[in-house]
């Protein structure tokens, strides 16, 4: 196919030394017209040295971005004011989410087979890492539920145009997505995108309960935006 969508890659980065090396090895690797892909990293607030290694792997064509004041959804919006004017779609993606070098080849072909549809926002399957069979079942539970609830995680795709007014909410520190998919969803339409080729970090499940963490997702869904603000959601790295 001739026909490639500009995509903009947008990583908010914040103490994320651990991981973010990885993902940006796999985005190096990306089998994509250049010219038809921009990588933006947003370093936010490290006290670590994420910016280091950011600097140290990013290629030339990379753009990074360091700001003192950390915040997953100040990071996403400095990331959409820094936009290329051709881009077409944003992809918004954890710093611990990576996916395989062809997976924006398969992405591009589904959203062109589907343009006549008003696609505005959504969503890929995941895929834990690192693997194991307890964690695929909990992951098949959770794509199940993303899609159903038609709600985003650790990858938000978002056609372009709809970010001309639009911004993540930054008296948020969780559910930020949550809400920003909503406005969308007002919009354009919401799609789930099945695939074997995005992976993200089972560390927050690992870290804290796979059921805890679970449901303590569920509980924060649930609240009423004035009580979301309120919450401060723990960083685990």
């Amino acid at each position: 196919m001739d026909d490639y969508y500009f995509f903009s890659i947008v990583i908010p980065a914040h103490n994320e030394v651990g991981y973010v090396e990885y993902t940006i090895e796999h985005l190096k690797e990306i089998d994509y017209p250049q010219e038809k892909l921009e990588v933006i990293i947003v370093e936010n607030g490290s006290t670590d040295s994420t910016l280091d290694v950011i600097r140290k792997f990013s290629p030339s064509w990379f753009k990074i971005i360091s700001i003192e004041e950390s915040g997953v959804s100040k990071a996403k919006n400095i990331g959409i004011e820094n936009l290329s004017e051709n881009s077409n779609w944003a992809i918004f993606l954890d710093a611990d989410t990576y996916f395989e070098k062809d997976f924006l080849k398969d992405l591009n072909k589904y959203l062109h087979e589907h343009a006549n549809e008003n696609l505005g926002c959504g969503m890929v399957s995941l895929l834990p890492y690192p693997d194991s069979k307890k964690a695929r079942c909990w992951y098949h539970f959770y794509n199940f539920a993303n899609k159903t609830t038609k709600t985003t995680r650790s990858i938000q795709i978002i056609r372009r145009d709809l970010l001309k007014d639009l911004r993540y909410d930054e008296s948020l520190t969780f559910d930020e997505d949550t809400m920003m998919i909503r406005q969308c969803r007002k919009r354009a339409k919401y799609f789930f995108f099945k695939t074997n080729k995005v992976y993200s970090s089972t560390r927050r499940f690992e870290k804290n309960g796979w059921i805890k963490q679970l449901f303590q997702w569920m509980y924060y869904a649930s609240l009423p935006y004035n009580k979301k603000k309120k919450i401060k959601y723990k960083v685990l790295r």
